[in-house]
């Protein structure tokens, strides 16, 4: 149990180490840019990312599945891995070619842009590496690689930044920097575990890994498409300066987004034991876990309604002013995004994965349409608060509905108002 909270920690350690800089880095982009050219940046980058996640075909829990189940298959699972990921990449790269060429309606620079920034796609085969050091709970390594590779690409932005390089250098930039993590994350499994060389792909293993990973390349799919639909329907429906009002705000509530993921990631495994010998105990700390993620996210959102202009200018400057209404907006997202963190976590206990696929979709479902709605009558106003409602109903809502997730239904209500967190405290001083 200490080793996998360790391992827990170096990946918590990763992500926020990345959204912090991240972050910093967005700052002075954004105000380098300006609205216009930043929103040129996010509506590529929201696009690529859209067609990326059908490149990884929701391998990752599976391969480390797999590993954990079967070691003495360790090559041959990491080889047949490796082999779908790369003709998943050029499958998606070749349909992120057509679709911008072909389909989708926008400049022909923004186009060229799209293929650009599309070949980092071709460099996430290496992931399968960091498969492997999850399932081995050793994930420092992956942490170490990536954040070595991050600072480096980090560093060259900043240069761009200093020297007023072009729009397209900070795409070239993006680039580089899946480069320079996929030939590391090589490097440290060449020089840690084995020679490359000894991974083989068999059809059988292949098949038995693509079985099993639909169903989460779907629900990845379409969260991911949930996330950034938003900036490319402003992008077509209205303009690039649109997005980058949008996405201004967007990066601040990702940044908030990883207070539950601490919270669910860290206190979770502490549970899990919980559920085979006390399972109302394990309830009850499910409960606080679910009081604290969404307690701390409704009291952010409670205090961004009076600083959002603030923040917005002092971190922006005046040219993003109007980014505020959508900050005030779009940071209640974060108690919903709460919310299917903690329960994600429920149902892949319980072995109902499948669910939180199933509100993935309907979400989607929910979202473009409103979108298509609120956006020409609204503005960016409009799809922040589509993508509220979406979350609201399919994260929170939607659990009521059926058996199998209204203890989920009733813990979130809990939750939202503060009940569960008065009936902890009313039993702490009865004790």
């Amino acid at each position: 149990m200490k080793r996998a909270v360790v391992n827990i920690g170096w990946l918590l350690l990763d992500k926020f180490m990345r959204l912090s800089i991240g972050l910093l880095i967005t700052m002075w982009l954004a105000q380098y840019l300006g609205p216009t050219q930043f929103g040129q940046m996010n509506f590529v980058t929201s696009v690529v990312a859209i067609f990326a996640v059908f490149a990884t075909l929701g391998l990752k829990g599976v391969v480390v599945k797999e590993l954990v189940n079967q070691p003495t298959t360790t090559f041959n699972v990491l080889g047949s891995a490796f082999l779908l990921k790369v003709l998943g990449a050029l499958v998606t790269y070749a349909l992120l070619i057509a679709f911008s060429f072909f389909v989708l309606p926008s400049t022909v620079e923004t186009k060229w842009f799209i293929a650009i920034v599309g070949v980092s796609i071709l460099f996430k085969t290496s992931e399968v590496v960091s498969f492997y050091f999850e399932a081995k709970v050793e994930s420092k390594y992956v942490v170490w690689v990536e954040n070595c590779a991050f600072v480096i690409a980090s560093g060259i932005k900043l240069g761009l930044l200093w020297f007023e390089a072009p729009l397209i250098a900070f795409f070239i930039a993006i680039v580089v920097e899946a480069l320079l993590m996929a030939v590391a994350l090589l490097f440290i499994y060449q020089r840690q575990v084995s020679s490359l060389m000894n991974w083989q792909a068999t059809k059988r293993q292949m098949s038995s890994l693509l079985s099993q990973s639909w169903p989460l390349v779907i629900s990845s799919a379409a969260w991911v498409v949930y996330t950034r639909v938003d900036q490319v329907m402003l992008g077509t429906m209205l303009d690039a300066q649109a997005v980058g009002l949008y996405a201004a705000a967007v990066r601040l509530t990702e940044i908030a987004n990883i207070v539950p993921m601490i919270i669910t990631f860290s206190m979770v495994p502490l549970i899990m034991p919980l559920r085979a010998d006390n399972k109302d105990l394990y309830q009850t700390k499910f409960q606080q876990v679910y009081d604290l993620a969404v307690g701390l996210m409704i009291l952010g959102a409670v205090l961004t309604l009076f600083i959002a202009t603030d923040v917005v200018g002092i971190l922006y400057g005046d040219a993003y002013a109007a980014s505020a209404s959508v900050l005030k907006i779009h940071v209640w997202t974060c108690v919903f995004i709460a919310m299917a963190t903690v329960s994600g976590k429920y149902l892949l206990n319980e072995g109902l994965q499948k669910i939180t696929m199933q509100r993935h979709l309907f979400g989607v479902c929910l979202n473009i349409p409103m979108n298509y709605v609120a956006i020409p009558l609204y503005g960016i106003e409009g799809a922040a608060g589509t993508s509220l409602i979406s979350l609201a109903i399919s994260n929170y809502l939607f659990d009521a509905f059926s058996s199998c997730t209204r203890l989920c239904f009733i813990q979130k209500s809990k939750s939202l108002l503060i009940v569960g967190g008065l009936e902890t405290l009313w039993k702490r001083l009865r004790t």
